[in-house]
């Protein structure tokens, strides 16, 4: 292993407003074995303490980079990825970890293009730990394909899916093909530069640990999409037909993707059209799209699992 720099590999931090879980963070990054590594952690513009937090840390290996405004986590991680020297990019939020083998685990695949592994949630409203997707559906996978990563959802069990994946990228591969994030999406943009690295061919290896710990904060149980940012899914998603031709699995897949998408918007504008008592655009908008009334189960099952949370 090791870049032209020496640098097996970048780990780029994006941080917004995460004082309390920052320095871990940092610390999982830095205490990785077995690999080279730099750190580098950008600020997108942070208003809490966060900011005074990355300067005081002096370890050679971090660089720190503050956004002069925030732009959103796309830019943020581009910001990062310009300046990596490593020969792998790995990306990790402000709020999340790495378990300590992580990296050495995922880099034993060297013949990749992109590596991935098993989340470790850690639900904080109730300490609750549990693998984001069952090992052997997620290990039958890999290789993994552009039609799978779109179908996305391997398990009944719970809402994740395949887009929660926090790629190892080969830095390689991202500046030949001239990839990066899409900072017209403030969601999804994890999502959409995988599909654009599969929709380019890349090898994606699966690695069976789960060597990356995603935080559910408390405060994301109620969390929705706004009709803001499905739009923006959708229109990149239209970039990306426009951009690559498709397989017909792959073509089946986003057609239902597209598909989904839309009826979460109807659904979300319903939410909206309630809430201003719009009783009219509300009925309307359910006679166009009947399968919302099933999608409007959900706020009361996000009620009843706040009284009955089970893992």
């Amino acid at each position: 292993m090791g870049a032209a720099s020496g640098i097996d590999v970048s780990v780029i931090i994006t941080c917004y407003n995460v004082e309390s879980y920052i320095t871990r963070a940092i610390d999982s990054a830095l205490h990785q074995q077995g690999v080279t590594l730099e750190v580098i952690v950008v600020d997108d513009a942070s208003t809490d303490n966060s900011w005074n937090i990355i300067s005081q840390i002096a370890d050679p290996r971090v660089k720190s980079i503050r956004l002069p405004a925030n732009a959103g986590p796309a830019a943020a991680r581009n910001a990062g990825f310009n300046i990596a020297q490593g020969e792998w990019i790995a990306v990790l939020d402000g709020d999340d970890a790495y378990a300590p083998n992580r990296l050495t685990f995922c880099l034993s695949h060297s013949k990749a293009d992109v590596i991935v592994d098993n989340l470790l949630v850690c639900r904080e409203s109730d300490g609750a730990e549990f693998l984001m997707f069952p090992t052997e559906a997620f290990n039958a996978l890999s290789p993994l394909s552009a039609a799978d990563f779109i179908r996305g959802k391997i398990s009944c069990k719970n809402n994740y899916t395949l887009g929660y994946l926090k790629p190892i990228f080969l830095r390689r591969f991202l500046n030949h093909n001239r990839l990066s994030y899409d900072t017209d999406l403030l969601i999804g943009e994890d999502y959409q530069l995988l599909l654009e690295c599969l929709l380019k061919g890349a090898s994606c290896i699966i690695e069976p640990t789960a060597g990356y710990r995603y935080t559910a904060r408390s405060s994301s149980i109620s969390y929705r999409l706004s009709q803001n940012n499905i739009h923006r899914m959708l229109e990149a998603d239209h970039r990306l037909l426009g951009r690559y031709s498709m397989d017909t699995a792959t073509a089946k897949a986003q057609a239902s993707r597209t598909h989904d998408l839309k009826q979460e918007l109807a659904y979300t504008q319903i939410i909206d059209f309630l809430k201003q008592k719009d009783w009219y655009s509300a009925l309307k908008t359910v006679a166009l799209h009947p399968v919302t009334l099933w999608l409007l189960r959900r706020p009361l099952e996000v009620r009843i699992k706040r009284l009955f949370r089970t893992s």
